[in-house]
């Protein structure tokens, strides 16, 4: 899981939205008016939320809480079932893969005793500050009530999950040397296409433990190669 930096939509659909909230709030009934609203969305106003939560996702528009497979579905942080106020709010937009949003996370919504969040919100919260990913088992271990519910709730720790994150580890650890070769030789056709894969790998959450060991830690060298502190050492932009 990774920070997400959310970006603007058009005006248009902006005031859209804001337009379409105001009717939940006049509603008698809002659930079902937030409900009824949202199935009738129009097609053209759903497809640039879509398409503006995927540019901001990391890697190929990947699912924003599990990083594995395509975002493919608008998740509302704020389920629209419980939270209809949030139903039209730009901020309260995620994209989530099928499998995270309709077979995990669902309508849950868990509060603490403050009614604040515990899930984490990838646009508003730094989830490096919530979960710490183990380098040799791919999983996640929540380091507060956020992080530890984040992971029961959307399921981060799923076997799929946890194998994709130690194959990614593996061939991240391959590609990082193999772009500082391709730099000091010249390649820099090669060095490109090598930097591209890097940054568009899925659990790009990896990467960012890498880079996170290699600047924290005070022992990177007991979970990253020597060919790896060299690439970092030498090329700032693979961090």
């Amino acid at each position: 899981m990774q920070k997400i930096d959310r970006l603007p939509l058009s005006d248009a659909t902006q005031s859209k939205l804001v337009d379409l909230g105001r009717r939940v709030a006049a509603a008698e009934d809002p659930k079902h008016e937030a409900q009824a609203l949202w199935t009738r969305l129009d097609r053209g106003l759903k497809n640039e939320i879509q398409a503006v939560l995927a540019s901001m996702s990391s890697g190929l528009e990947r699912c924003m809480y599990c990083e594995d497979s395509q975002g493919t579905d608008i998740e509302h942080f704020r389920p629209k079932s419980s939270f209809p106020e949030h139903a039209f709010s730009w901020l309260n937009y995620l994209l989530a893969c099928t499998r995270c949003n309709s077979n995990y996370k669902r309508t849950k919504f868990p509060l603490d005793a403050h009614n604040e969040p515990l899930l984490i919100d990838p646009t508003k919260d730094d989830p490096s500050f919530h979960l710490l990913l183990s380098p040799t088992t791919g999983l996640y271990v929540g380091l507060d009530p956020k992080g530890v519910t984040t992971i029961d709730v959307c399921g981060l720790n799923r076997d799929i999950c946890t194998a994709g994150r130690i194959n990614a580890w593996t061939s991240i650890e391959c590609l990082i040397p193999a772009y500082a070769k391709a730099v000091r030789l010249g390649k820099s056709n090669s060095a490109d296409k090598i930097l591209a894969a890097l940054r568009e790998y899925p659990f790009q959450s990896v990467r960012a433990a890498m880079a996170n060991l290699f600047v924290n830690s005070d022992n990177p060298e007991l979970f990253l190669s020597d060919d790896v502190l060299a690439a970092f050492k030498d090329f700032p932009q693979l961090l």
